[in-house]
C-alpha cells in the first residue's frame, strides 16, 4: 500500500510540471491504409528529431509542438513511408493514408520503432503475416508461433498450450477485441482457435505489465481483429489436410461501413464416420471443430466510430453403437467451446481526449450426454460445466503534455459459473422408475475495478509508466480487494542500448481444473471462494535492449522473478465431476516460485529474416499435503528451452521457412523400486504365492518424491515452404493462388510424452521395464488456397 501511495504522489507531482510547459499546437489524427480505409496500429510517427509517438489500438495520434512548420514522417512495417512538411496554424486534425509497398530494407527498418525507444520491455508484437508462413502442424498457429519466444512454453509435444515464465494454462489472459475468452484451442490443445487470415494486430505481454490489463497471473495475449475493407471485396479461401476455410471482406457502405467474415471447419469427420462404419460394422464415431468469426465497422463521423464483434466455436465429439441385433443400442455426444460479442464505440472528444467503451459477454461451456438403451433398461446420463460473463467497460487517453500521457478507466462484470450439473436418467421395464441427481453448486460473482496509467519523461532518455489497478471481487457475501502497483521504466542511453525495469503485483480471482479422465480433457473454471482465495503474483524483472545496423538487428536480455501465493492443485485421484463440493478435491495455499534469464537476437529486415531465442530458468510449487510439504519442479519446468526461426524469400513468389526447437525434459513421476507386500491377504486367500503373480497383486512401488525424474532432451525440426502464383479470373480480378507444403518433425524425433513401467510380454513373474510414449512422428502436410 505505501508504495501504490508513492507511485501516485510521484505522478501527481509531475502533472502540474507538464501541464504548465505544454506547448499549443496539437497536431492529431487517424494512421489507415489507403486501399482498405483499415486504421493501422502501432505506426510509428516522428516530427522531431527523437520524438514522437505510436498510433493506438484506433490508429489515433496526438503530437503537440512549438514549432510552426513541422516535418511529419510515418512507417509502418509493409507500407511506403509518408513524409510531409507541414505548416501549423493552430490544432489540426489531419488523418494520413499510407500506401501498401515493397518491403525493402530501408523501409522494413524505419517502419519500427528503435528497441531502445519501446517502453514495454515484456511484450513482444507478432507479425501477422510472420505467422502465417511458420510451419506449424499444417495449419498457421498464433499459439505455436509464440512458443518459439523466450520464456513460452508449449507443454506436450504439438499443443498450443502457453506455459508462461512458469505459469499454467489458465493463468493466460486471451483477449479478443478487448473481451477475454476463456477456451483458445481445438483438438483437444493441437490447434489454436485464432487464424491469421482475421488478425490485425498480435501482442504478447509477459511481464511489466500495463495496469489496464488485470485477473491473471502470468501473461496477456492482446489480439485485435481486422475491421474489413472499406473500399472494395476481397476474400480467401483454403483446404488442407486437417480442414477448410473461408474469409471474406467488403465494404457495406464505401468509406463508412465494412465487414469481415472468417469460418473454419475441420473436416476428417466426413471421412471418418462412414469409414467405422465400416470397418465396426454396428459403430460409428465423428469428430470437428469449427471457428466463426465476424464483426462490422462503422464510421459514424470524423469523431465516432462503432463496432460489432462475434465469435462462436466448438469441438464435437460422437459416437454410436448396437449390440445383438439392436438388443443393446446407444450413442454418445461431447460439445465444448466458446461463444463472444462485443460492441464497442470509440468516441474522440479533441486533439487531446479520446475514449473506449465496451460492452461483452463470454461465454465457455463443456457438455456430455450418453444414451443406452436395452430390452430391459433405457438411460440417460448428462454432465455440464459452463461460466458466462456479461460487463462493461470505459478506457481514456488523455495526452496532456507532449512527454506526459494519461491513460485511465474502469469496467465491471458479472460472473456466473457452473461447476457441473449432473444427472442420471433410468427407466426400468418393470418399475418405470426415474432417477436425477441435482447441480453442483452455482455460483455467481462481481468483478470490479479501476486503473490509472501515468507515462511520463522527465528527461529524454527516461521514459516511465506508472500505475495502479484497484480490483475487488465479490463472491458468497466475501470481498477481495487488491491494489496492484506497476511500473515500467526505459533508460535510453542511444547507441549504448537501453535498460527497462518493471514490477506487477496481480490477482487471479478464478481457477481452472482439468480433469483427464474423459475422452478429451474437461476444462473446468472455477471461482475464488470464501474458502478458496484468489491467486497472487509479484513479478520483478529487468532488460537490457540494443539495435544494430540502424535496426536492422535486435537483442533483447531479460532477467526476472516471480513469486506465486495461494494456488490450488487437485488432489491425486479424485474424480472431479462426481462431487458435491469441489473445494474438498483440491489442495489449497499452494505457493508458485520461478526465475529466469530470457535472450532474444533478432533480424528485422532483408530477405532473410528470423530469431534465435534460449531461456535459461526454474520454476517450483510447494503445497503442505503434496510431497511431504518439499518443493518440486513445476510440471512444465524446463531448465534449457532453445529455438531458432529463420524465413527466406527465395524468390518473388517463393517463401522457406525453417524452425528448430530443442528443450530439455520435463519432470515426470515414476517408481524407482518395486517389492512383493507381505503375506497381503483379500477374503482369506494369499495373494503372494507364485500362481497370483500374474495378475500382479501383492506388488507396491517406491517413488523417491514428485517430479524427481527428468524426461529425455526434447527437439523437432520443422520445414515449410510457399509457393505463389498470381492469375487474372475469367471477370478480371486478380487472384493468387498458394500452395503451402510442411513437414513437422523432419528427422522422425521419437520425443517423449510420458513413460510407463510394465511387465516384459504381461507375465509379471518377468522382470519389469521401462517404455517410453513418444508424440508426434514425422507428418507432412500441405494446404491450398486462393486469395480473391
Amino acid at each position: 500500500m505505501r508504495v501504490t501511495l508513492i507511485y501516485i504522489t510521484v505522478a501527481f507531482l509531475l502533472l502540474p510540471f507538464f501541464i504548465v510547459a505544454q506547448p499549443k499546437t496539437v497536431i492529431s489524427g487517424l494512421v489507415k491504409d489507403k486501399s482498405t480505409g483499415e486504421p493501422l496500429i502501432g505506426a510509428n510517427i516522428t516530427f522531431e528529431k527523437g520524438l514522437g509517438t505510436t498510433t493506438d489500438a484506433y490508429g489515433f495520434y496526438s503530437l503537440e509542438t512549438t514549432y510552426s512548420d513541422i516535418k511529419l514522417t510515418v512507417s509502418y512495417v509493409g507500407y511506403k513511408p509518408f513524409v510531409k512538411l507541414i505548416k501549423l496554424n493552430g490544432n489540426l486534425r489531419y488523418d494520413i493514408l499510407l500506401e501498401p509497398g515493397v518491403e525493402i530494407s530501408e523501409i522494413t527498418v524505419s517502419a519500427r520503432k528503435r528497441i531502445e525507444e519501446r517502453l514495454e520491455a515484456g511484450m513482444t508484437e507478432l507479425p501477422v503475416e510472420q505467422v502465417k508462413i511458420m510451419p506449424m502442424l499444417g495449419e498457421p498457429d498464433v499459439l505455436k508461433a509464440m512458443q518459439l519466444l523466450p520464456g513460452v512454453q508449449g507443454g506436450s509435444d504439438g499443443r498450443s498450450g502457453l506455459y508462461v515464465r512458469g505459469g499454467s494454462p489458465d493463468q493466460n489472459l486471451f483477449m479478443l477485441d478487448g473481451t477475454p475468452l476463456y477456451y483458445v484451442s481445438h483438438l483437444g490443445g493441437f490447434v489454436s482457435v485464432f487464424p491469421p487470415e482475421v488478425l490485425k494486430n498480435i501482442k504478447l505481454y509477459k511481464g511489466g505489465f500495463p495496469a489496464r490489463f488485470g485477473g491473471r497471473l502470468s501473461s496477456v495475449v492482446d489480439l485485435r481483429m481486422k475491421e474489413g475493407n472499406k473500399k472494395e471485396f476481397h476474400g480467401s479461401w483454403g483446404i488442407g489436410l486437417i480442414s477448410g476455410d473461408f474469409t471474406l471482406e467488403g465494404p457495406i457502405k464505401t468509406d463508412k461501413t465494412s465487414f469481415i467474415i472468417s469460418a473454419r471447419r475441420m473436416w476428417i469427420d466426413l471421412l471418418l464416420r462412414p469409414a467405422t462404419k465400416i470397418g465396426l460394422k454396428h459403430a460409428s464415431m465423428g469428430y470437428n471443430f469449427y471457428d466463426f468469426f465476424g464483426k462490422i465497422s462503422h464510421e459514424v463521423d470524423s469523431r465516432n466510430r462503432l463496432y460489432f464483434s462475434v465469435y462462436g466455436g466448438d469441438d464435437r465429439l460422437g459416437f454410436s453403437y448396437r449390440v445383438n441385433e439392436d438388443k443393446i443400442r446407444g450413442n454418445g455426444k461431447y460439445v465444448w467451446g466458446n461463444v463472444l460479442s462485443t460492441l464497442r464505440w470509440n468516441h474522440i472528444y479533441n486533439a487531446k481526449i479520446n475514449s473506449d467503451f465496451t460492452l461483452f459477454y463470454t461465454r465457455y461451456r463443456y457438455k456430455n450426454r450418453l444414451f443406452y438403451k436395452s430390452e430391459s433398461i433405457k438411460g440417460e446420463n448428462l454432465y455440464a460445466t459452463n461460466v458466462n460473463d456479461f460487463g462493461l467497460k470505459a478506457d481514456y487517453n488523455w495526452y496532456l503534455a507532449k512527454d506526459y500521457s494519461l491513460r485511465f478507466g474502469g469496467g465491471m462484470s458479472g460472473n456466473w459459473f457452473r461447476p457441473g450439473q449432473i444427472s442420471y436418467k433410468n427407466e426400468l421395464a418393470e418399475q418405470n422408475v426415474d432417477t436425477i441427481i441435482g447441480n453442483l453448486n452455482r455460483t455467481k460473482a462481481l468483478n470490479a475495478y479501476v486503473y490509472v496509467e501515468n507515462e511520463v519523461s522527465p528527461v529524454k532518455w527516461w521514459k516511465m509508466n506508472i500505475g495502479t489497478r484497484l480490483v475487488n471481487f465479490n463472491v458468497g457475501g466475501k470481498n477481495y480487494l487488491s491494489v496492484e502497483p506497476r511500473l515500467m521504466s526505459n533508460f535510453n542511453f542511444g547507441k549504448a542500448g537501453a535498460i527497462q525495469l518493471g514490477y506487477s503485483k496481480i490477482m487471479q480471482p478464478v481457477h481452472m481444473l482439468t480433469y483427464s479422465g474423459a475422452t478429451f480433457p474437461t476444462d473446468i473454471w472455477l471461482p475464488s471462494t470464501p474458502g478458496v482465495p484468489p491467486g497472487l503474483s509479484t513479478q520483478y524483472s529487468a532488460g537490457y535492449t540494443k539495435s544494430f545496423k540502424n535496426g536492422e538487428y535486435e537483442l533483447r536480455i531479460e532477467v526476472y522473478k516471480k513469486d506465486m501465493k495461494q494456488l490450488i492443485e487437485v488432489k491425486g485421484g479424485v474424480p472431479l465431476v462426481n462431487t458435491q463440493l469441489w473445494e474438498n478435491n483440491v489442495e489449497r495455499n499452494g505457493t508458485g516460485y520461478s526465475k529466469g534469464i530470457e535472450l532474444f537476437f533478432q533480424k528485422t529486415s532483408g530477405p532473410n529474416t528470423g530469431w534465435i531465442s534460449y531461456t535459461l530458468s526454474k520454476a517450483e510449487r510447494q503445497f503442505e499435503n503434496i510431497d511431504n510439504g518439499r518443493p518440486y519442479a513445476f510440471k512444465y519446468d524446463r531448465r534449457h528451452d532453445f529455438s531458432i526461426v529463420y524465413n527466406r524469400k527465395i524468390k518473388e513468389n517463393i517463401d522457406f521457412s525453417a524452425t528448430w526447437i530443442y528443450g530439455s525434459g520435463y519432470p515426470t513421476t515414476l517408481q524407482n523400486g518395486v517389492y512383493n507386500n507381505i503375506k497381503p491377504v483379500y477374503g482369506g486367500v494369499d495373494l503372494s504365492k507364485e500362481e497370483y503373480f500374474d495378475i500382479g497383486l501383492g506388488e507396491a512401488y517406491l517413488y523417491p518424491g514428485k517430479n524427481w525424474l527428468r524426461m529425455r532432451d526434447y527437439h523437432r525440426l520443422d520445414l515449410g515452404f510457399n509457393f505463389r502464383k498470381n492469375k487474372t479470373g475469367k471477370k478480371g480480378q486478380k487472384l493468387e493462388r498458394i500452395w503451402t507444403v510442411g513437414v513437422y518433425n523432419a528427422y522422425n524425433r521419437q520425443n517423449a510424452v510420458f513413460y510407463y513401467y510394465e511387465h516384459e510380454n504381461g507375465d509379471y513373474r518377468k522382470p519389469i521395464k521401462l517404455f517410453q510414449q513418444s508424440g508426434f512422428p514425422v507428418i507432412p502436410s500441405v494446404k491450398y488456397s486462393v486469395k480473391f
